[in-house]
């Protein structure tokens, strides 16, 4: 369908968005923190071809122009433009924010790619079952629990602290500030500023004396330092992802128990949540040039939300369902696509499976105990606590 405008939408408080463009728009506040973007009104303009409106820009929500305007050279991450967006000036944030590999253009972008890989390729991303098996074993419980904090938690901990190449407990130092560094990915960071700013220092000052243990020389410090950070901002939609997945398959126990026994299933069920519901829920880029979108025209440096939850559902035979078994028409988006697309995708998504396989091998299907608790729209969205009952399988 062809992307259009719809004229005349209100706002919630029943008043016209005013856009700068000089016309009503539908709007969507995504700053909001009860927002989601798997929202009725997102799928409404998806359905129907709308383009909505936020208060950073317009919200793309189709597959076909999603994929497109990811591949396209003129649009682009602008981490300073994209604090601004926020409010936020502070330029030791802003320092951080743009060496992250997400932001890294052309040559610059593509070495820090390959120092990244031996990494991804070492240790503490070991794809294999016996691997699995020994991250499911650091949760330690049976029973009710809090799975985020209880077992996610325990896995991410292991696995970062052997990325770094130290014990769970040096780790332990840094694992909530490397949680904090995601709260500047969010639209609305204001209000967790000093967080972000304490947990940018905290993190950095490790590195630094984990890299003077090494050897690391001056020289090589910089981007011995980008990859590691850049990789442990990565854990952060794993952990999200790992509570959203034991959140969803309590309502498909057969899929749980057919993951202990089944790789394709595992596989099946991690690809499917992918899709349905990224913890990148959207990106942000930035015009370069002037870009036409149905009517309106932006100029260069303005704002474009691309989002990947109603992209990932768009043509999808009842995509906005999860179905663990499902076999897709259309590759997702949720790893963005072109030069910046994700460097750990296939990584996670054996990583994920591999988790769900030793998780459904040591414990019965999850049942719920709890309400689930969401964090907030935007940057790394995910469930912040998933009470459920893990029950042990017999040895």
């Amino acid at each position: 369908m062809a992307l259009q405008v719809a004229e005349g939408d209100e706002t919630p408080d029943g008043n016209p968005h005013d856009t700068p463009y000089g016309v009503a728009r539908p709007f969507v506040d995504v700053g909001a923190p009860s927002f989601r973007f798997d929202d009725h009104r997102l799928r409404t303009a998806r359905t129907q071809g709308l383009l909505p409106d936020s208060i950073y820009g317009p919200v793309v929500c189709d597959h076909a122009t999603v994929g497109r305007l990811l591949r396209k050279p003129t649009l682009v991450h602008d981490p300073w433009r994209q604090l601004r967006c926020s409010g936020v000036t502070d330029h030791a944030i802003g320092s951080w924010f743009a060496s992250l590999l997400i932001f890294s253009r052309a040559d610059d972008h593509d070495a820090l790619r390959q120092r990244m890989r031996p990494l991804l390729r070492g240790p503490a991303f070991d794809p294999s079952f016996a691997a699995a098996e020994a991250l499911a074993a650091t949760a330690g419980v049976d029973g009710a629990c809090e799975f985020v904090a209880d077992v996610a938690d325990a896995i991410v901990d292991a696995q970062a602290a052997r990325l770094l190449d130290v014990d769970r407990g040096t780790y332990r130092e840094i694992a909530q500030p490397v949680r904090d560094l995601a709260l500047i990915h969010r639209l609305m960071p204001l209000q967790t500023l000093a967080r972000a700013r304490a947990a940018v220092e905290h993190v950095q000052d490790f590195l630094g004396r984990l890299a003077r243990r090494e050897g690391v020389t001056a020289a090589e410090r910089p981007d011995w330092t980008r990859s590691r950070m850049s990789l442990l901002i990565g854990f952060e939609p794993y952990r999200l992802t790992l509570g959203q997945l034991v959140a969803v398959l309590a309502d498909h126990p057969r899929t749980w128990s057919a993951a202990a026994e089944d790789e394709t299933t595992a596989r099946s069920a991690v690809r499917e949540l992918l899709r349905w519901m990224p913890t990148a829920p959207i990106q942000i880029r930035f015009t370069e040039q002037p870009l036409t979108l149905a009517d309106r025209t932006l100029e260069p440096g303005r704002p474009v939300l691309l989002c990947a939850v109603q992209a990932n559902r768009d043509g999808e035979p009842d995509g906005d369902a999860y179905q663990p078994l499902r076999m897709p028409t259309r590759p997702h988006l949720s790893f963005g696509a072109g030069l910046h697309y994700c460097i750990g995708a296939t990584v996670s998504e054996h990583q994920l499976s591999a988790v769900l396989r030793a998780l459904a091998t040591r414990f019965g299907a999850p049942e719920p105990a709890g309400e689930v608790r969401w964090g907030p729209p935007s940057g790394v969205q995910g469930p912040v606590e998933v009470p459920v009952r893990l029950t042990r399988r017999p040895t």
